[in-house]
């Protein structure tokens, strides 16, 4: 599997997934091995986290010089360094997966299809990897992706508006398969006065900067605004509201996994994001019957048709007068709760996930 890195270096959606998924495929007897980027001098070349073989390469990636000369030799060095580096070529895999869109998706598609003469999955991770120049890449770049997705032997999504727009953009068959998320076990007693949640990485297309609007909004609400995020995008704001207000807590990210504890005790998480494909947040605030208050984003629908929380459809203020009913009516937002859990339970567990990706890999070697 390629990824730009790995749970236990960065808090990712994709990564933590795959991490997730290569966990109960071991189990299969799948010999997993991960490729990651080198984000930080303290990763080793070769590592096992959990039963899998992590192996990085490269050197830290530096977006800074592709964008100041946007030649093609600097924007594959920004994009993924290793390409200069001779092991790149030295793994001999069955199966070359990737998730998430880059330039390196055509240069993986080229390397394991045309080079080791292997089979390439493509996972798409954001509704902008279906989009025509989601990213507004160059024009270099659009077309190495372009190759990439059309030369992949199957391609999958996370939901099925993913599904249509990467058909309509691409004119490709995808397969939906639902991202998962262990089961947990518990009462996940909320606590008081209650906590509202934003957890994610500090970047422009996830909008941090509004769950502090919401706060201003709601700072004499009984409740305790808690935003978790890594990165930089922010910081020193998000770090001024923290100190100036006892009811807002900044955390600059968590340990792998550790998250979860928030997700128990929140009573409401927030997303502000302008754009997501299927967030690992929603699933893994819905299994601790943690509804959904989401300002842009319902992939298929499901917060509105499952009752999950509720979608504001871009109308904020709609959404800081639901925040507000929610935690003044603690019983209406249990009630939600439960049917949170009931729908994670139903079609995200992440056991289920990983038989799909199994079936899919046994399919391609047949």
């Amino acid at each position: 599997m390629r990824l730009a890195s790995h749970p236990k270096y960065s808090s990712g959606g994709s990564e933590r997934q795959m991490d997730l998924i290569g966990q109960l495929l071991i189990k299969k007897n799948v010999d997993v091995h991960f490729i990651i980027n080198k984000i930080t001098k303290a990763q080793k070349e070769y590592e096992e986290i959990n039963g899998l073989k992590v192996r990085t390469i490269g050197k830290p990636r530096d977006f800074k010089t592709s964008k100041i000369k946007r030649t093609l030799r600097n924007i594959i060095n920004a994009t993924d360094s290793s390409l200069f580096y001779k092991h790149f070529f030295k793994y001999n895999f069955d199966i070359y997966h990737l998730s998430g869109a880059d330039f390196i998706t055509g240069v993986w598609a080229f390397y394991s299809r045309v080079i080791k003469k292997k089979k390439f999955v493509f996972t798409a991770a954001s509704i902008l990897d279906c989009e025509k120049n989601g990213f507004e890449w160059s024009k270099t770049t659009n077309h190495v992706y372009r190759y990439g997705v059309q030369h992949a032997d199957q391609v999958v999504v996370l939901a099925d508006y993913m599904k249509k727009e990467m058909d309509k953009n691409y004119n490709i068959n995808s397969i939906v398969i639902k991202s998962g998320h262990p089961i947990p076990n518990g009462d996940f007693k909320k606590k008081d006065p209650p906590i509202i949640l934003w957890i994610s990485r500090l970047d422009k297309l996830k909008c941090p900067d509004l769950f502090t609007k919401i706060f201003e909004e709601l700072k004499d609400l009984d409740a305790k605004f808690i935003l978790i995020g890594s990165g930089t995008y922010l910081k020193n704001e998000l770090t001024k509201v923290s100190k100036k207000y006892s009811n807002f807590t900044y955390i600059p990210g968590v340990k792998q996994y550790i998250d979860n504890d928030y997700y128990a005790k929140a009573s409401l998480l927030i997303n502000t994001s302008s754009v997501e494909g299927f967030p690992n947040a929603f699933i893994q605030a819905w299994m601790y019957k943690t509804p959904v208050i989401s300002l842009n984003v319902d992939p298929d629908d499901v917060i509105t048709n499952y009752n999950l929380g509720f979608h504001a459809k871009g109308n904020f203020q709609k959404l800081i007068d639901t925040i507000k009913d929610l935690i003044e009516n603690p019983s209406k937002t249990k009630d939600i709760g439960k049917n949170c859990r009931d729908f994670a339970i139903a079609n995200h567990d992440i056991e289920q996930t990983s038989k799909q990706y199994y079936s899919l890999y046994t399919k391609l070697l047949q």
